[in-house]
């Protein structure tokens, strides 16, 4: 699990990008100096809690995004009460493996259901052809 520093750090880093934005812009619009942006982006440091809220708001985020680990909202806002107890505990292994192992599990997983699919289609190709 990732440090709270380092959070905070790719967080405001990936929500200035999305929005397009420099660290310069991003300094513009909260007011902070654009030394200080690079320093909450290489974990230098935390702001004061008013600074806090500006850097939120030109993000367009709230404060709590700020600290979320990635991944912490997908996760919390999908259904799983269909899946079977099972499945769901496989799940939380696979997200438990490190990143470079589950993107082996994925590539995998991605071509197995790639030819399930290519062979539903040929199957229901075959059906109407009859």
């Amino acid at each position: 699990m990732k440090d709270i520093a380092r959070i905070f750090a790719e967080n405001v880093t990936d929500y200035r990008k999305k929005k397009g934005l420099s660290q310069y812009d991003l300094a513009q619009l909260s007011g902070i100096s654009r030394t200080m942006i690079s320093h909450y982006e290489r974990e230098g440091m935390f702001p004061p809690a008013d600074r806090l809220q500006a850097l939120a708001d030109s993000l367009d985020v709230p404060v709590y995004k700020l600290f979320k680990q990635p991944g912490d909202e997908k996760t919390a806002d999908t259904d799983l009460s269909g899946i079977d107890p099972r499945s769901v505990k496989k799940l939380k292994d696979i997200l438990s493996l490190p990143a470079e192992d589950r993107n082996d599990l994925y590539r995998i997983l991605n071509k197995m259901l790639r030819k399930n699919q290519l062979e539903k289609q040929h199957r229901e190709a075959l059906k109407t052809k009859r």
